[in-house]
């Protein structure tokens, strides 16, 4: 049970107001599925934008920001802007409160018109000393979102079955690390002091297992309780290469498993649901 010097680099994301980390996460997220295709058109460009609250031309910034970046989350953080050409983009305030007024009053059961909405963006604005947006800018953004993603909010998910597909199966196990489950155990044995002999406590077992191959990919001892700490650092086992650990350890055998999961599948323990494990694997 020695110390693991994985050495992985903080990006500071638990820093960032609960504000700015759904921003950031929910740019990744949208980004994350521009960035996947060769070619970015002015639709699909135009629909990030919707969603995000943006320009299309920060869209395509926000794109090649990602393409360039080192894969996380915080590579999309805001960035102060400087404006563009002509002044008529609406601000970063402004964007704000249109966001949030969307997602808190008009993407809900009591399904507000959207006169009420914008009679709403205009109040906010106003008393926050911001200029007001135009209706008509209101309803295109509102016209060019997700049609299943609004129903679905304001209608409930029985409405819109006729727009999506049929069946709502899991989907296959088709690879390798697409499913790996986490869990612990209490290992059946105690270990005891190396001089007195007396009794220490029963250690904890965290293994990551791959749900395709059923192979151990990681696993961590401890006399720690489960924590979000055990957990991150099986993580950090399973994704790293295992044979300098064998050979401090004097094992001869070969653990080639690694890589980094396409998804985790834990139960409902505290552990699991800590904001240090969400934000790190965001």
């Amino acid at each position: 049970m020695d110390e693991e010097p994985y050495g992985f680099p903080s990006p500071g994301h638990l820093t960032m107001s609960d504000a700015q980390w759904e921003q950031t996460r929910l740019r990744a997220e949208v980004i994350g599925n521009l960035a996947e295709r060769d070619h970015v058109g002015v639709a699909a460009a135009d629909e990030a934008a919707v969603e995000l609250g943006i320009s299309r031309r920060q869209v395509y910034v926000l794109l090649e920001r990602y393409r360039q970046g080192s894969g996380l989350v915080t590579d999309l953080a805001s960035r102060r802007s400087d404006g563009g050409r002509g002044g008529n983009r609406l601000s970063e305030p402004v964007e704000q409160v249109i966001r949030e007024l969307v997602r808190t009053r008009y993407l809900t059961r009591q399904k507000r018109s959207i006169a009420s909405l914008h009679r709403e963006i205009a109040r906010v604005c106003a008393v926050r000393g911001l200029p007001v947006p135009a209706r008509n800018t209101v309803e295109t953004r509102i016209a060019r979102m997700n049609p299943i993603a609004v129903g679905r909010r304001r209608e409930g998910p029985d409405s819109v079955r006729p727009l999506q597909s049929a069946g709502d199966d899991v989907p296959a196990i088709g690879s390798i690390l697409d499913q790996v489950q986490i869990d612990h155990t209490v290992i059946d044995l105690i270990v005891v002091d190396e001089r007195e002999r007396k009794p220490v406590g029963r250690p904890y077992l965290t293994l990551a297992i791959d749900v395709c191959s059923r192979c151990l990919v990681g696993m961590v001892v401890t006399l720690e309780p489960p924590s979000a700490v055990s957990v991150g650092l099986c993580l950090a086992h399973a994704t790293g290469d295992k044979r300098p650990r064998l050979e401090r350890l004097g094992i001869e055998a070969d653990w080639p498993m690694s890589g980094k999961p396409k998804a985790l599948f834990v139960d409902n323990a505290a552990e699991f649901k800590s904001e240090a494990l969400t934000r790190g694997c965001e």
